[in-house]
């Protein structure tokens, strides 16, 4: 009889073989011989990675930031720091690897994904403008995700061979179950860095709302503990808010909170907030937003 893992090598090869067929294969595979840590990886590029999970690095793809210029158009943002820069440009795509297909085949001359909400809200303070927000991307840009799974279940399928696992048909022996789970070489995410510190980087995170009336300071100052704000800066926010007083009928920010918000985000940025600047602006927008009963 066949060996299933020479066909999965065999597969992983021909062009012509579909992911997502690729996929469910391995998936048996990880599943029979039961590696816990390659299923879970094969279960998300098969059905997508759920919010707040890990993102494999090949899934963090830069796009171009760019303004909406009501009369010029599209308009390339400059932020004169990479470190910002890579913050607010890369975003991580969590689509299955059926969807992310889908989005290569449908926009062959490139895609758009705009920032809406407290997100855009908060870019606007940051940028002190109006404009609306997106990441352009090239056609090929998702190209080389599609590549990596299907290297990484090649490289999969060759390790599993060189430890003496390669299956008779569908099946394992009890020997070969036993190999797969006493080596430390077979693990698919140990052939590039699959999963890594992911923390607060992720653009379009959900962020727990604990504010649940306008006006709350007290509620607004516990959301922002929990995001790890430190004491003085909330105490400085309560100050910014006093001295502003009402805020205008068009909805904007004072100058007080404004100026607070952009020191908020320079600490982000320099490191002396544990937290990236994406979800710095993405926390600060949604949360004093909320509290001006805003959204």
């Amino acid at each position: 009889m066949s060996s299933i893992i020479l066909e999965l090598q065999a597969d992983a090869m021909n062009d012509n073989i579909s992911i997502q067929s690729l996929l469910r294969k391995a998936f048996a595979v990880a599943i029979k011989l039961s590696i816990e840590d390659s299923r879970q990886w094969i279960e998300a590029e098969m059905n997508g990675y759920n919010s707040g999970s890990e993102v494999p690095m090949y899934r963090r793809i830069k796009g171009a930031l760019q303004a909406i210029n009501p009369v010029r158009g599209p308009i390339p943002v400059q932020v004169g720091d990479n470190e910002i820069e890579d913050t607010l440009s890369v975003f991580h795509f969590r689509q299955s690897i059926a969807e992310i297909e889908g989005i290569i085949s449908k926009h062959g001359k490139g895609f758009l994904i705009p920032f809406t909400g407290s997100q855009l809200s908060s870019l606007q303070e940051f940028f002190q403008v109006e404009y609306q927000f997106r990441l352009s991307f090239s056609a090929t840009s998702l190209v080389p995700v599609v590549d990596n799974v299907r290297n990484t279940i090649l490289q999969w399928a060759l390790k599993l061979e060189q430890e003496g696992v390669t299956g008779e048909g569908l099946s394992f022996s009890h020997e070969e179950v036993k190999k797969a789970h006493m080596s430390t070489n077979i693990n698919i995410k140990n052939f590039q860095g699959v999963l890594g510190d992911v923390t607060d980087s992720e653009l379009t995170q959900d962020l727990e709302m604990t504010i649940s009336e306008s006006n709350n300071f007290e509620e607004l100052a516990e959301y922002l503990s929990k995001h790890n704000v430190p004491e003085n800066d909330i105490a400085e926010l309560k100050h910014a808010i006093d001295n502003d007083g009402t805020i205008s009928p068009k909805g904007q920010f004072g100058t007080n909170v404004s100026s607070w918000i952009g020191n908020m985000c320079s600490k982000a940025a320099s490191g002396g907030w544990a937290i990236s600047l994406a979800t710095a602006a993405n926390v600060l927008g949604a949360g004093i937003t909320k509290f001006y009963g805003l959204s």
